[in-house]
């Protein structure tokens, strides 16, 4: 594949997350203003079951997709006709089930909202498949379109709904028609149609690899609603709402970086399967650009956590930033661990990626019952949290030094050279708390002066996967010029 292609791709990948998230940060903004803590606790929960029936559709199906050299219009076809089978399934599942839910959790403000947002499972199935075919082709310029006008009609809706006063409708409008137009925005973007195909041999390829993905997919599904769940019934759905808020913005940022490069390293690393010194060669720049973009994010974010909330979602919300700030320093090594998960199942490993899943799930799970047992607070649950992050970490690159040959001390050597830079900016940018500023200029100085200061020391400290980052943007910027 060009390296042209991939930086290009990159790009175009990054472009289009932060585009989204960050128009959809405006709209969070907006929303959160207007609505209640509870309301982000309840659509919490129902985000829950809604998610864990996708994961169940899905089966890993839109993954083997990616991985598999030979795919073609068959496979498609009948991975389309699986998943719309599976989601008429587990909507009536959900759709019987929601009376018993709302009454769990003493919400019954929840049952109708649950029902119909469950149908959205139809048309995330089908987006699904059609982001498996964008992915395999490479074609991040289509996504980035496809996106933004999901996120533009699903914002203007739920900012219109939010002010005539809706509740928690107005949540469950914004996320089920974001789901809807960003999947027929891909099907006007790909033109791909299903046809009346459906292959038993190919199925049964397919699954031999999606199975363990849906497998290990069930298992992260359940390990990180389980903590919504429990913050759910056994405190309440205001607590969770501050809960969700408070990782919400670093989980977005955090996602918008990372997916960004997974996203198109997943197809790349695929193609290199098959070379052991390729997959980890690009590993190693994987991760050097990730260090130099998700460092400094998270700790910059962290260090300005309680003045952004107190101008962004007035101090109604100032609860959530300890949530905020524990969850920011729990996302650090977050892109260490989704490389090294990717390479995995880049190679074609699905039974290594869903036996490793399972069992940093079962670490990660005793580390929830302890904290759950020994202490009664949510807090404690966002320290859990983080800790777990951080034994994930080990658990995954110890596992995947056998795969592709990539140690720990390898990894974090990679990854060191940006550690420094971010410590001193993030030092700077957390002792401008305390200068007596008005808010938001005082706001705008740590964000202005925090990336200055992290330029300064990564040029001072030679880092060189920083200047690599900045040479792809001007080479994509020049290309762009030129056409």
């Amino acid at each position: 594949m060009k390296k042209t292609l991939v930086i290009s791709s990159l790009i175009y990948k990054t472009v289009e997350r932060f585009s989204v998230k960050g128009l959809g940060f405006i709209i969070g903004i907006l929303l959160a203003r207007l609505l209640s803590p509870e309301a982000y606790g309840q659509i919490a929960i129902i985000n829950v079951f809604v998610n864990l029936s996708q994961s169940i559709i899905e089966g890993g199906l839109g993954t083997a997709l990616v991985q598999n050299k030979d795919t073609d219009d068959r496979d498609y076809s009948t991975v389309f006709f699986i998943c719309m089978a599976m989601s008429l399934v587990m909507t009536s599942i959900v759709f019987i089930a929601a009376p018993f839910i709302a009454n769990y959790y003493s919400s019954p403000e929840i049952l109708m909202p649950l029902r119909v947002y469950a149908f959205s499972v139809f048309f995330s199935s089908y987006g699904s498949i059609l982001t498996a075919k964008i992915q395999r082709e490479m074609r991040f310029k289509q996504m980035l379109i496809c996106s933004l006008a999901a996120t533009v009609i699903s914002g203007s809706l739920a900012v219109a709904l939010a002010f005539s006063g809706a509740g928690i409708w107005t949540l469950v409008v914004y996320y089920f028609s974001h789901t809807v137009v960003n999947c027929m925005a891909m099907m006007i973007a790909v033109r791909w149609a299903p046809r009346l195909s459906f292959s038993v041999s190919r199925a049964k390829i397919l699954y031999s690899f999606g199975w363990k993905m849906l497998a290990a997919s069930m298992m992260c599904s359940l390990y990180y609603d389980l903590r919504s769940l429990i913050i759910g019934k056994r405190f309440s759905t205001e607590d969770l709402g501050y809960y969700d808020r408070g990782q919400q913005f670093p989980f977005t940022i955090h996602f918008a970086l990372d997916a960004s490069i997974q996203s198109v390293m997943f197809p790349v690393l695929a193609k290199s399967q098959d070379s052991r010194d390729e997959m980890r060669s690009i590993m190693r720049k994987t991760l050097g650009l990730g260090a130099v973009m998700v460092l400094p994010a998270m700790m910059g974010l962290a260090a300005v956590a309680e003045p952004l909330i107190r101008l962004l979602l007035t101090d109604k919300w100032l609860p959530c930033v300890p949530f905020m700030q524990i969850i920011c320093i729990a996302q650090v090594p977050g892109f260490i661990i989704s490389s090294n998960l990717v390479a995995i199942k880049s190679s074609g490993r699905s039974d290594i990626y869903m036996k490793l899943e399972f069992l940093r799930r079962i670490v990660m799970l005793a580390v929830l019952a302890l904290t759950v047992l020994l202490f009664d607070s949510v807090i404690a649950m966002a320290y859990s949290y983080a800790l777990s992050t951080w034994m994930d970490l080990v658990i995954v690159i110890v596992s995947n030094k056998k795969l592709i040959g990539y140690s720990l001390s390898e990894q974090m050597k990679d990854v060191w050279p940006a550690v420094m830079p971010t410590v001193i900016m993030t030092a700077l940018v957390y002792a401008l708390n305390y200068v007596p500023l008005p808010l938001a200029l005082k706001l705008c100085v740590q964000i202005l002066g925090g990336m200055l200061a992290y330029i300064v020391f990564c040029k001072l400290f030679k880092v060189k996967m920083f200047n690599y980052a900045l040479d792809m943007l001007k080479d994509m910027l020049s290309k762009k010029k030129a056409a």
